[in-house]
């Protein structure tokens, strides 16, 4: 992988745990789960992943469920990341990744029997016109699930300001906003379950989904660029700062949801 420069990096967000090797979610592999359930994938569903990140997710359900599995994201470096974990995890051949915007995808219609996101679908600006992309690649009777960043009650405008900085340029919606761009996209029987984070049971449920290596290995991986990369220290710092700048009552405002709705036939 390159290794940008400080101005070179686009989304230390994203840019930072690509370099780590590792990707995380609300909810970790608790919620997954339950948007798998939801979806009702197994051994015979064909499942896109959109935003696959690191692949740990697909990598995941592919081993769980015995799906077949293909991840997009729009950086290159996710999808190296996500191939080579595929390949060490002997999924060649079963589960996919390739680089695409989720907001324009290169497939055709009624390709897919599910479409899953993990906090992708707050990030692009286009909210509607990205679910309607999933719908439209989604074969009639299939499923679209999303686990997404939620305000759990209208923020401030100070709170929002400080969640875009923090976390990449997210913006959440309401449970309710949710729901309204899945039903808006014509999506049916739409399930709708919100949840605030708690700090240890979203890390305990983290280390499950990534394995205790792989997330020894991303600290490991953390340190090294730290201390001989000087675009990634810059950014990691400024991760810090705000960490210690978070509101006090972040947490009773920032949940996250469970989403599904179905394809009509």
């Amino acid at each position: 992988m390159n290794e940008p420069g400080i101005t070179e990096l686009k989304n230390p967000y994203f840019d930072v745990q690509a370099e780590m090797g590792i990707t995380k979610h609300a909810g970790g592999l608790k919620a997954t789960q339950e948007l798998v359930e939801l979806c009702r994938i197994d051994r015979d569903k064909y499942v896109l992943v959109v935003g696959c990140g690191s692949g740990i997710s697909a990598c995941k359900i592919a081993k769980m469920y015995g799906c077949r599995i293909l991840g997009i994201d729009l950086s290159g470096a996710m999808v190296e990341v996500s191939s080579n974990r595929a390949k060490k995890e002997g999924l060649t051949g079963r589960v996919e990744f390739r680089v695409a915007d989720a907001q324009d995808m290169p497939f055709k219609d009624n390709v897919f029997d599910v479409v899953i996101s993990e906090s992708v679908t707050a990030f692009p600006e286009d909210k509607a016109k990205t679910v309607g992309e999933y719908v439209r690649v989604l074969k009639k009777g299939g499923y679209v699930g999303l686990n997404e960043v939620t305000w759990m009650e209208e923020p401030s405008v100070e709170m929002v300001r400080y969640v875009i900085r923090a976390i990449g340029g997210v913006k959440p919606e309401t449970a309710g906003g949710w729901e309204k761009l899945l039903r808006d996209s014509g999506l049916e029987d739409i399930v709708v379950r919100s949840y605030t984070v708690k700090k240890l049971e979203q890390a305990i449920s983290e280390v499950k989904m990534s394995g205790i290596t792989t997330s020894f290995k991303a600290g490991g991986r953390m340190l090294w660029l730290y201390f001989t990369k000087p675009a990634y220290r810059k950014a990691m710092n400024d991760m810090v700062k705000d960490a210690m700048a978070m509101p006090r009552d972040f947490m009773k405002y920032c949940g996250y949801g469970i989403y599904a709705g179905k394809k009509p036939l």
